[in-house]
């Protein structure tokens, strides 16, 4: 029998780009991450607007209902994230926090080891170092490799008595399908007023729905406290060209808007708020809309020369 070596090669051999590479791969991979994190673990929506910054990837855990926001990186940690990770959580309401990196600094790990130490007992925290391997010699497929270097000191614990709970019951899933269900009779509420905009599955519940404007993405999104639209910067369907018209857009946006992330503070679990949520974001698609189609005639160079457009 023969034998081989397991050869580390660099995470961008892998997934050359980050945001448009690794993140939708691990969105769609997160069975890998779950079996590490003893628990599974079901993507919701990826690359969430949050106050001008997105998060990565945001989860549950179908067990329980309760969110996870998971913030990758190809590169080592730094102070950033961090931040990133804190304030997603607080927007979006996250009890867990999945930090994926090809390596953490020590300050980091002891930022993680004094959340999971000082932070209320349903909050978790967890450092995921990431890998890619080849078995041989190139051509031999790449693996990817999943390690948690910290995580809760009792979270075994926890996923014994959250297995615990019997398929069934009425405790499963309760928040998540609450979620769920507000969030679809939101997206169906805004498609009946106005068609144009928004055409769904009627059992659509995610935060986000897409829009192609221009070859680019824009996205507008529902959460727990804010309503919001955003253009996506990143996307396994951008190519080279659509990267380049994006990078034009956000410049229009900027001048034009003044950003190209706006969302509206509200409560979103009242339903009475909703009348006001939809004509808000229609009225923002229409100026994202308007905008891109000006610089979609144009090249990155003369946006600089661009006026800004003139809203009615």
């Amino acid at each position: 029998m023969d034998f081989s070596e397991l050869r580390d090669i660099e995470l961008r051999e892998a997934w050359p780009n980050e945001g448009s590479d690794f993140t939708p791969w691990l969105e769609d991979n997160l069975q890998r991450l779950s079996r590490v994190i003893g628990i599974a673990i079901e993507p919701d929506d990826s690359q969430v607007a949050v106050e001008g910054f997105s998060a990565d990837i945001l989860a549950t855990f179908p067990v329980n209902g309760s969110r996870v926001v998971i913030e990758n990186q190809l590169d080592n940690t730094d102070h950033t994230h961090l931040g990133q990770i804190m304030s997603n959580m607080a927007r979006l309401e996250a009890q867990t926090a999945i930090w994926v990196a090809r390596e953490f600094q020590p300050a980091h790990l002891s930022a993680i080891r004094w959340l999971n130490i000082n932070t209320p007992g349903d909050f978790s925290f967890f450092a995921v170092r990431v890998r890619a391997v080849r078995i041989g010699e190139f051509p031999a497929p790449i693996a990817p490799v999943f390690e948690v270097i910290e995580r809760p000191h009792d979270w075994e614990r926890r996923v014994v008595a959250l297995n615990r709970v019997p398929v069934g019951s009425g405790s499963i899933n309760t928040r998540l399908n609450r979620i769920r269900r507000k969030r679809s009779d939101f997206w169906r509420s805004y498609a009946e007023q106005f068609p144009g905009d928004v055409q769904i599955a009627d059992d659509h519940s995610h935060s986000n729905i897409y829009h192609r404007l221009g070859g680019a993405m824009v996205s507008q999104y529902v959460g727990d406290g804010s309503v919001g639209i955003y253009l996506v910067e990143h996307s396994r369907n951008y190519d080279v060209e659509a990267a380049r018209a994006v990078s034009m857009y956000k410049e229009g946006l900027q001048l034009n808007l003044g950003d190209s992330s706006e969302s509206l503070a509200i409560d979103t679990n009242d339903r009475d708020n909703w009348p006001d949520m939809i004509d808000w974001l229609h009225g923002k698609l229409a100026e994202f809309r308007r905008v891109i189609e000006r610089y979609s005639t144009g090249t990155v160079d003369e946006v600089s020369e661009y006026e800004p457009v003139e809203f009615e």
